[in-house]
């Protein structure tokens, strides 16, 4: 009993180990990279004239002295008018400090609070300390978001098991990269689209083994995934040359041109990199999908050729491809849903809608995405089938 109690010890322990191992890895990364990305702005937002100051801290409702509201007439769940609150800041150099702030409920800042409600105040202050303003600025949701996001890494864990923790350490990973990694080298001057590659590149690298562990199939993912994506950004180039769209018809140029004035930021990149990017994680599951569908056919039947393993690739590939492409137009036309409505509301003629700036970069920016997801069926297929071929062939 003692012996099998070991053997079975032996057998999960391994696995456990690796996984607290790779646990350690990644959040030593994120870490690594969060203290190197750190830098000094060359614009502190939070001064203001002279050396008044704001700042944004958690605060505790603590009464309600008085309220005029009222819930508007057509839309429903929008509250209109104004409350008079106490609220104790929590957090700061001002923690603990008990003011009075009125709370102005409109359109777009509907927050009703009531007493124990946390909240974000704007804390302005003077020099000397003597003048102290605090207005409302939003709810506090961060416990809410974390709460939300650790569900999901809870329900991802009880549903993939193994796999699942295994995902979740490289969304980490990938997340970690984009925030301190990616975003730092296009700050500093590197070029957006050789950044995006890079960061597609290792984040393939690293979490197409991590969740589908390593060997031909993984190594045939991503090197599709790779080769699809700079398919894609070589396509993008090309259409936007010839539509004369570029990064500078983003909706934030202004705001881009005063940070690329006192960066090495390069503007004109940055749209072929954002499709990169949001392309990235569909390309790498349809990938992966259609490697493990070719290695497992080659499993079956070691003596299948090349023919017969991308065919079966393809089979694989084609009733992925069409659900993968729709997903990307419907995120694309998800986020521009505002627009449309306005689109639709004053009957726009469609020479201006078309030919508009925010309407020709959605359009460029799906297509895109959609050309990368489908040049992986064909890409994956044939490198899978060419490694598994020669890999039979050696044997």
């Amino acid at each position: 009993m003692h012996g099998a109690f070991q053997m079975k010890f032996h057998i999960s322990g391994r696995p456990l180990i690796s996984d607290i191992v790779l646990a350690v890895l990644v959040v030593s990364y994120t870490a690594c990279v969060m203290l190197v990305s750190r830098h000094t702005s060359y614009y502190d937002i939070y001064k203001l004239s002279g050396r008044d100051s704001v700042s944004f801290e958690k605060a505790v409702v603590t009464a309600v002295s008085s309220e005029k509201l009222e819930n508007h007439s057509r839309q429903k769940g929008m509250v209109t008018g104004f409350q008079e609150l106490t609220v104790r800041i929590l957090t700061g150099q001002y923690a603990g400090k008990i003011v009075p702030v009125t709370n102005y409920l409109n359109y777009d800042t509907s927050y009703r609070f009531m007493p124990g409600k946390h909240l974000i105040v704007s804390v302005n202050a003077t020099a000397d300390e003597k003048s102290l303003h605090v207005f409302v600025s939003t709810p506090d949701r961060l416990f809410i978001l974390c709460l939300f996001a650790v569900l999901i890494v809870l329900l991802l864990c009880a549903a993939g098991g193994r796999q699942g923790f295994r995902s979740v350490l490289a969304i980490i990973f990938t997340l970690s990269s984009i925030l301190f990694v990616f975003v730092p080298l296009v700050y500093r001057g590197i070029p957006p689209v050789g950044a995006a590659v890079l960061l597609a590149a290792v984040t393939a690298g690293i979490t197409l083994p991590l969740t589908g562990g390593t060997g031909r199939k993984t190594a045939a993912a991503t090197a599709g995934t790779l080769i699809c994506l700079c398919l894609a950004a070589g396509v993008q180039a090309v259409f936007c040359r010839l539509t004369m769209i570029s990064g500078f018809t983003f909706g934030d140029t202004d705001s881009l041109m005063q940070i690329a004035a006192h960066s090495g930021l390069r503007i004109g990149g940055l749209l072929f990199a954002a499709v990169l990017i949001s392309s990235l994680g569909a390309v790498m599951d349809i990938a992966m999908s259609i490697a493990s569908a070719v290695n497992e056919v080659h499993l079956n039947n070691p003596s299948a050729e090349f023919r017969d393993l991308f065919t079966a690739g393809m089979h694989m590939g084609r009733d992925m491809m069409g659900t993968m492409a729709n997903t990307l137009i419907l995120a694309f036309t998800g986020s521009s849903l505002v627009m449309l409505v306005q689109i639709y509301t004053y009957n726009m003629q469609p020479n201006q809608v078309l030919n508009s700036n925010s309407i020709a970069v959605e359009i460029i920016q799906a297509l895109s995405g959609s050309f990368a997801v489908i040049s992986a069926v064909p890409v994956v297929s044939a490198l899978s089938a060419q490694m598994l071929c020669k890999a039979g062939n050696r044997k």
